[in-house]
């Protein structure tokens, strides 16, 4: 992503220090039905696929799962993760802003991005995070406003 010299931009950072890094992930040997179990327990709409040294082997998605479900409606439940998750995962890293990481979610259609730093997952970016994070940015500039137009000096002063 390219660099912005902007320093009042929201960066990936900040959010994940507010929201908390906790990666769900799940091991591309894993049937869908194990993914499903999981989803479910956590209420969480993607998981990370890892490898057992904990590298990114890629992403699935509850739509991922409603895709091949559709096509395999009797037997989806021993499909295995690797033949379902997206391997090209596109990810964030802490210093991208917020802007940045919505341009390419909104461009590559994605609802959750995994943001890497030092070659590791340190957190997982979803869509209602990026829309909270915005709402406080917008709730802040409002109340800024709002002082700002209260403190507004009268003519003659």
């Amino acid at each position: 992503m390219t660099e912005l010299d902007n320093d009042h931009k929201v960066k990936i950072s900040t959010i994940l220090d507010s929201k908390g890094g906790d990666v769900y992930s799940i091991s591309p040997e894993s049937s869908l039905k194990q993914m499903a179990d999981e989803m479910l327990a956590k209420k969480i709409g993607s998981l990370v696929v890892t490898e057992k040294d904990g590298s990114l082997a890629g992403i699935i998605s509850e739509r991922d799962f409603l895709n091949i479900v559709g096509k395999h409606s009797k037997d989806w439940e021993d499909i295995s993760v690797s033949d379902v998750m997206t391997k090209e995962v596109i990810t964030a890293n802490p210093e991208d802003t917020l802007e940045q990481v919505m341009s390419v979610m909104t461009q590559h259609h994605i609802r959750h991005i995994p943001v890497m730093g030092n070659n590791k997952i340190v957190g997982l970016l979803a869509l209602g995070d990026i829309i909270n994070a915005l709402l406080d940015k917008s709730l802040f500039q409002n109340e800024l406003l709002k002082r700002y137009i209260k403190d507004w000096p009268k003519e003659g002063q």
